[in-house]
């Protein structure tokens, strides 16, 4: 299989430096405002603006305001309950499923989150819908979604909001998903008994009748923009969906026939990345612990666990690592974002064992300025469930500061010719030592 080598490139805004003073800075989060400007609330209060949004309201004082997510504007209170939620989120240990990593834990520090995504190719932006389980769910028809520009083809992400139940939840999510492959079927392909999967379709003449059955990415079978859910049968075209999810074609109108050459094939991507961070601001907080902030990854085909026993020898995984940090110091709150490579060697224990993993994450770029420092993502053993999912510590240091964390990740990507999972994805965070810095993110890289 020929994949990609995943980045997921947040573009970097300017430091966010909340000294006393009122007005003026870089803009936006991972998209950047287009003046760069940040209006200050004039007392420093929060209101909840009608599209998620807080901004400074009031008469008077100095709190000044600053952009975080989108149209996300809060004053220090807020930027500093943001950084406590960025901390607890970096000390917190990884979620197996769909790797998540954020500032709700129990009380053995796990995380409680589990965010789930599912992306449909866009010639211009992917279509995303991502859940945090019962919590919150955010799709493109209601998250007033916004592309993130910048990005490194064919790496494409949006940026979502939505009011919750409580709150505002902001999400910027990416993925590498790719355009479905086409290819022209065979001349019986559509008939009657023929069976169809996710992204494949076919058009009908004859009889008086012209139409086109396909069957979506979300597995929903349609005519037109008529769609079903196990079953369709509209003006004498019936099919249904079997026990495998395809679609089985019963009936056709009388005459009709599948045209231009047969079926025309058209197989989605289905070995894909996703990943990003989130942020849930309350309406009415009453501690820092209403806030949330966490980072996920997640992939549509991950590996099969029963699989991982039987392997052998080492795989190399090379890719990029994404993020916020915070820093925080007697007089500043500085928010911002970092990316940089990530290397991982699997070690498969060859039936005697399923094998560990570890890795770093070096050639920073903080704020788009390159930064000295290494990340080191340590041993962990590569686990019996969920696709193999492992977790372990970090310890790492800049020119300034040593820190430790945690991290964890599981693998994706069946069917390599060598058996071994094509790729692997998950989250990381950590703390320094002097409790200044903290910083969470994602990661994803693929078999070379």
């Amino acid at each position: 299989m020929n994949v990609q080598r995943l980045i997921w490139t947040l573009v970097m805004v300017a430091t966010l430096a909340l000294a006393g003073c009122g007005g003026g800075g870089g803009g936006g989060s991972m998209t950047g405002g287009d003046d760069g400007s940040m209006t200050g609330g004039d007392d420093g209060s929060m209101t909840g603006g009608d599209d998620g949004s807080m901004t400074g309201d009031g008469d008077g004082g100095s709190m000044p305001s600053v952009s975080v997510f989108g149209d996300l504007s809060v004053d220090q209170i807020a930027a500093d309950n943001i950084v406590t939620a960025i901390g607890k989120a970096a000390e917190a240990t990884p979620r197996a499923g769909s790797v998540t990593q954020s500032s709700n834990v129990d009380s053995q520090g796990v995380t409680t989150d589990q965010v789930d995504v599912t992306a449909e190719y866009g010639a211009s932006q992917d279509r995303f819908s991502v859940r945090n389980g019962t919590e919150w769910s955010i799709g493109m028809s209601e998250g007033n979604p916004r592309s993130i520009p910048d990005t490194t083809p064919p790496f494409k992400g949006s940026e979502l909001s939505k009011r919750v139940s409580g709150g505002t939840v902001y999400v910027d999510v990416y993925s590498d998903i790719e355009a479905p492959t086409t290819r022209e079927g065979g001349s019986t392909d559509g008939g009657v008994g023929s069976i169809l999967s996710v992204g494949q379709s076919v058009n009908y003449e004859g009889g008086g009748n012209s139409f086109a059955f396909m069957v979506r990415q979300d597995g929903y079978g349609c005519i037109g923009s008529i769609c079903a859910g196990q079953s369709l049968n509209i003006n004498d075209f019936e099919a249904r969906r079997n026990a495998d999810g395809n679609w089985e074609i019963l009936a056709l109108p009388a005459g009709a026939m599948s045209v231009g050459g047969g079926t025309t094939m058209m197989t989605p991507d289905t070995d894909y990345l996703s990943g990003g961070v989130w942020l849930l601001v309350p309406d009415d907080a009453t501690s820092a612990d209403d806030y949330v902030f966490g980072a996920f990854a997640d992939g549509s085909d991950p590996f099969i666990t029963a699989n991982i026993m039987p392997l052998t020898g080492t795989a190399r995984y090379t890719g990029a690592a994404t993020g916020v940090y915070s820093e925080k110091t007697a007089t500043t709150t500085d928010i911002g974002y970092f990316d940089g490579d990530v290397e991982l060697t699997a070690d498969f224990g060859g039936g005697s064992g399923l094998g560990t993993i570890s890795g770093s994450i070096t050639n920073f770029e903080v704020d788009g300025e390159s930064a000295v420092g290494t990340l080191n993502l340590g041993t962990a053993n590569i686990g019996s469930q969920n696709s193999g999912f492992f977790q372990g510590a970090v310890t790492g240091s800049d020119d300034e500061r040593m820190y430790t964390g945690n991290w964890g990740g599981q693998f994706f990507g069946n069917g390599e010719s060598d058996g071994r999972p094509g790729s692997v994805a998950g989250t990381f965070g950590g703390s320094s030592t002097d409790d200044a810095v903290n910083f969470v993110g994602a990661f994803g890289a693929y078999k070379q």
